[in-house]
């Protein structure tokens, strides 16, 4: 299996308990308005890696809740779903962050990258 890198920035390692809710799921509208408490992998100023325990599809819209040990606050993102897969009784979900949100957190979470 060739694995393609489409990372735009470096990841750290990190495992952080999140909560996300489904903002929009246009495949799965049941899913919509869910909660989700999860935990990252890994973490970048543009995105995340997620490990959940329901399959939540591709293209999904999402906000999320990071507390992040070490920084006071908690910063509201919102992402979307670019990729998701089993692994053992989980999946693991790739997630891009919307820089575009005038209401989220964004600029304040990418400080913790500069």
């Amino acid at each position: 299996m060739v694995s393609e890198e489409r990372r735009i920035d470096l990841r750290g390692i990190r495992e952080e308990r999140i909560f996300i809710k489904v903002a929009s799921c246009k495949t799965q509208p049941h899913l919509e308005n869910t909660t989700f408490s999860c935990s990252t992998i890994d973490v970048s100023s543009t995105g995340m890696r997620l490990s959940v325990v329901e399959s939540i599809p591709s293209e999904t819209q999402l906000e999320l809740w990071v507390e992040i040990k070490g920084i006071p606050g908690k910063f509201l993102l919102q992402g979307k779903i670019r990729w998701s897969m089993p692994r053992g009784e989980e999946y693991i979900c790739g997630i891009e962050l919307d820089d575009t949100d005038e209401d989220s957190d964004i600029i304040d979470w990418q400080d913790l990258f500069v």
